[in-house]
């Protein structure tokens, strides 16, 4: 099982080499696709591939000499790499407007990149309102069509059938490893199911699925460890890669994480796609209904009910949560969502990570709330 982890890190550490290669071999396009509320099965379907594009944790980066340094290490990096030709290999980029960050880049890496092809999707943040599934239908719609005209080829029903189909099957694969890992959480590290993840994002979802259903073999045979440690519930990284070096602090000092609310993990695969109503309109339901947002207001999805729900099922002994310096978005909710946890009996930590990895401040908080939870020095 260890050969097959190793491939799914190569995968998501190695990658633009290996797309580079890939589609030499292939001929097939390649889209970028800034995180989150991309429908990627629009692309899948249009038979180009979707790469979710994870930045880069260098810290000197290009992208300094044309914006402001108080901006997040996601933006920052996914810029920069833009601006040494390292995403040159893309047919095409698509922006979602989900913060004011990335709406300020998108049009500012135009200017700097100009010529190639680039679409924007403009959603709302509201979801309960009357109007929101119908304008984000529009806007879908016309992703779709200016796929169609990059790709050659009409995007049929039949065909964007046929990739939610692929791409529900390739969550309902993570959601038997999500379990299999709550069942037997020492069987993979933090930093396995992050790579896991990753990985599908940067590849065709069937071939992920392949490798997936392979790993889930593997780990059926697996026989179950016991731990003793802090079991943990991770959430943050809304947009990004989580450091997975931070990952490895949380076992080292005596934790285990047996479920997540991050990006790249549950937050990617969490909710299907209904495959019995209209294709584009089931992409629409999804998008409203998927989990909670703190860029997204639905009064009908509260995050702090369901971080509590997802302790509480996970059996986890607190939660830990992480943003990322500069997302304004996140940290606004931070207060709100600490008074919730809190007062619903959820032990919590609130921590802000600048993409610098385990540093000795990060240790010392989350050593201290572990022991608050028992773990090593704790009774």
């Amino acid at each position: 099982m260890d050969k097959l982890l190793n491939k799914f890190a190569s995968i998501a550490v190695n990658l633009y080499p290996r797309l580079i290669q890939w589609k030499k071999e292939t001929g097939k396009k390649i889209i970028g696709c800034f995180p989150m509320y991309i429908p990627e099965e629009i692309i899948h379907a249009s038979g180009m591939l979707p790469i979710t594009l994870l930045g880069s944790d260098d810290e000197l980066t290009l992208a300094d000499q044309y914006v402001h340094p108080y901006i997040c290490q996601l933006v920052r990096g996914n810029f920069g790499l833009s601006l040494k030709g390292e995403l040159d290999f893309l047919d095409g980029i698509i922006f979602s407007d989900f913060c004011l960050t990335v709406q300020m880049i998108s049009d500012i890496w135009i200017y700097h990149k100009p010529g190639g092809f680039y679409h924007q999707l403009i959603l709302p943040k509201n979801m309960s309102a009357s109007h929101t599934k119908r304008y984000i239908l529009q806007q879908f719609n016309g992703l779709k069509k200016t796929l169609e005209k990059l790709s050659g080829r009409d995007i049929s029903e039949s065909s964007l059938k046929k990739s939610i189909s692929i791409y529900n099957e390739n969550r309902k694969l993570l959601h038997r490893l999500y379990q299999v890992r709550r069942a037997n959480p020492c069987l993979f590290r933090a930093r396995d199911m992050a790579t896991v993840v990753a990985a599908g994002m940067l590849m065709f979802k069937e071939e992920h699925n392949m490798l997936l259903s392979e790993l889930l073999y593997h780990a059926s045979k697996a026989i179950p460890l016991s731990d003793g440690k802090v079991r943990l519930i991770l959430s943050g990284y809304l947009c990004d890669m989580p450091e997975l070096d931070v990952l490895d602090l949380l076992e080292e000092l005596g934790a285990v994480v047996i479920d997540d609310d991050l990006y790249v993990g549950r937050r990617y695969f969490h909710t299907l796609t209904d495959e019995s109503i209209n294709p584009m309109e089931a992409l629409v339901e999804r998008f409203v209904e998927d989990v909670p947002c703190p860029t997204k207001l639905n009064q009908k999805r509260d995050w702090a009910d369901y971080l509590s729900d997802l302790v509480k099922e996970a059996k986890a002994d607190g939660l830990v949560s992480v943003a990322l310096k500069y997302c304004e978005a996140h940290q606004y909710d931070f207060p709100v969502l600490d008074t919730s946890l809190s007062q619903g009996g959820v032990p919590n930590l609130m921590i802000e990570s600048s993409h610098r990895g385990a540093t000795g401040q990060l240790r010392t908080r989350i050593q201290a709330f572990l022991e608050t939870l028992g773990g090593r020095d704790g009774n």
